[in-house]
C-alpha cells in the first residue's frame, strides 16, 4: 500500500512539473502581454474564483472521497454529484453579486462575468477527480489536469502580441472545457458510474457531512487568497497586486508538492488498515526536509526567478517571495496535520480554526497593508500559516485523546 501510494505521488510530482513548467511559462507570458496594471486585474480576478471555487467544492469533495474509502458498497455517486451542481449554482450567484457590486472590479466586470463560467466547468472536473483519487488512478488524473495548462499556453504562443484581458478569459475558459471533456473520457475508462436521482434525505445527509469542512474551504480561501489582495488592491492599487500576486503565485506553485503527497495519501489515512501511524510518521519528516531545502533553494534564486517571470518592473516581488518561503514549512506540515484530522472526522475542528485565522489575518491585513503594503501581506501570510499548524496540531493530539 505504501509503495502505492509513494508511486502514485511520484506520477502526480511528474505531472506537477510539467504543470510548474508550463505555468511558469504561462505567468511570464501574461506579465508581458498584459502589462503591470492589466496582470494586477488578471490576479484580482483568479483571486475571486479561487474563493468562489471553494464555495462551489464546499468540502463534498474530500469527505465524498473519504465516505468512499470507508464504505465501497455504499452507492453515494449521486448525492456528490447533485450537491455539487447545487453548491456550483449558489457560488455562481454570489459570484454575479461580488461582480457588479464591488466597485473593486469596476473596469472588468465584463471579463470577471466570463471568468464566473469556470465555476460550473471546475465543479463537473472535480467530480472526475473523486473517482480518479478513491481508485488511486493519480496518473489519469495528472493527465487530466495538465491538459488544461497546455491547451492554454499553445494558445499564448501562438497568440500575438496583441492580448487583451477578456481575450485570456475566454481562451481559458475553453481550454477548461476541452479538458473537461478529456477528465470524462478518462473517467469512462475506470468504471461506469450511474449517476441516479437521490431524494432530499439523501443529500441532506451528504450536506450534513460536509458543511462544516465546505465552510472552512471557503474561509481558507478568504484568508489566503481574497483577503490580502482585495485589500493591497483598496489601499495600494493594481501594481503592488501584481507585485504580490506574482510572488505568491511562485509560493502557491511550491506549495503543490505537499498538496499532491498528501492527497494520494489521504485515502489510507481514512481507509481501515494498520498502516496510518507508520505512514504519518514518515510522512511528516519527508514534508519537513523538503520545505526547508525548498526555502533554502528559492531564498538564493528568488531574484533570477522574479527576472525571468516578470522583468524588473517585478523585482518588488524578490524580499515578498523570500518572506512567502518561510511559511511553506508551517504549510507542508499542516497539509498533513490537516487531513490526518479530517480522516479521523475532524471537519468541525478545521471549521474553528479557519474562522480564527479568518479573523487573525484580516485584522492583521487592514491594519498593516496600508502603512507597510506586501511586505506586511507576506508575514501576515507566515503568521497565518504558523497559527494554522500549531491548531491543527492541538486538535490532533486532542483527538487521539478522546
Amino acid at each position: 500500500m505504501m509503495k502505492k501510494s509513494l508511486v502514485n505521488t511520484a506520477m502526480q510530482i511528474l505531472g506537477k512539473a510539467v504543470s510548474v513548467m508550463v505555468s511558469l511559462i504561462t505567468t511570464g507570458i501574461l506579465t508581458r502581454k498584459l502589462g503591470l496594471e492589466g496582470y494586477g486585474s488578471f490576479i484580482l480576478i483568479s483571486s475571486m474564483f479561487v474563493f468562489l471555487d471553494s464555495l462551489a467544492d464546499f468540502g463534498t469533495k474530500t469527505i465524498g472521497i473519504r465516505e468512499v474509502a470507508k464504505d465501497e458498497e455504499k452507492n453515494i455517486w449521486g448525492k456528490i454529484f447533485y450537491l455539487r451542481l447545487l453548491m456550483a449554482l449558489i457560488a455562481f450567484v454570489v459570484g454575479l453579486v461580488i461582480v457588479w457590486s464591488w466597485s473593486g472590479l469596476a473596469s472588468v466586470r465584463l471579463e470577471a462575468t466570463v471568468a464566473l463560467l469556470m465555476i460550473w466547468l471546475t465543479s463537473l472536473a472535480g467530480f472526475w477527480e473523486i473517482l480518479f483519487q478513491v481508485r488511486l488512478k493519480m496518473g489519469l488524473k495528472v493527465v487530466a489536469d495538465t491538459a488544461f495548462p497546455l491547451l492554454f499556453l499553445l494558445w499564448l504562443l501562438t497568440a500575438n502580441n496583441s492580448m487583451s484581458l477578456m481575450m485570456v478569459m475566454v481562451v481559458y475558459l475553453v481550454a477548461r472545457a476541452i479538458s473537461l471533456l478529456i477528465g470524462y473520457w478518462l473517467a469512462s475508462g475506470i468504471e461506469k458510474i450511474e449517476v441516479k436521482r437521490v431524494d432530499r434525505e439523501q443529500l441532506v445527509s451528504l450536506w450534513k457531512m460536509s458543511w462544516p469542512m465546505g465552510v472552512f474551504l471557503v474561509v481558507f480561501a478568504t484568508y489566503d487568497r481574497a483577503v490580502d489582495m482585495m485589500v493591497i488592491q483598496h489601499f495600494r492599487g493594481a501594481k503592488e497586486v501584481a507585485w504580490y500576486g506574482l510572488a505568491y503565485k511562485m509560493y502557491g506553485v511550491l506549495i503543490q508538492p505537499a498538496y499532491f503527497y498528501v492527497n494520494s495519501i489521504f485515502p489510507i489515512l481514512s481507509g481501515k488498515n494498520s498502516y496510518k501511524k507508520e505512514l504519518f510518521w514518515l510522512s511528516l519528516g519527508i514534508l519537513s526536509t523538503f520545505a526547508v531545502l525548498m526555502l533554502v533553494g528559492v531564498w538564493v534564486l528568488a531574484p533570477w526567478m522574479v527576472m525571468v517571470l516578470g522583468g524588473e518592473e517585478y523585482l518588488p516581488a524578490v524580499g515578498v517571495l523570500r518572506i512567502l518561503g518561510i511559511a511553506w514549512i508551517w504549510s507542508y506540515i499542516g497539509h498533513l496535520l490537516g487531513f490526518t484530522l479530517i480522516a479521523r472526522g475532524g471537519q468541525k475542528e478545521m471549521l474553528y480554526l479557519g474562522l480564527m485565522a479568518l479573523v487573525l489575518n484580516l485584522s492583521l491585513n487592514i491594519w498593516l497593508v496600508p502603512y507597510y503594503g506586501i511586505v506586511a501581506a507576506a508575514w501576515i501570510t507566515v503568521l497565518t500559516e504558523f497559527f494554522d499548524m500549531l491548531v491543527m496540531g492541538f486538535f490532533l493530539v486532542k483527538s487521539r485523546k478522546s
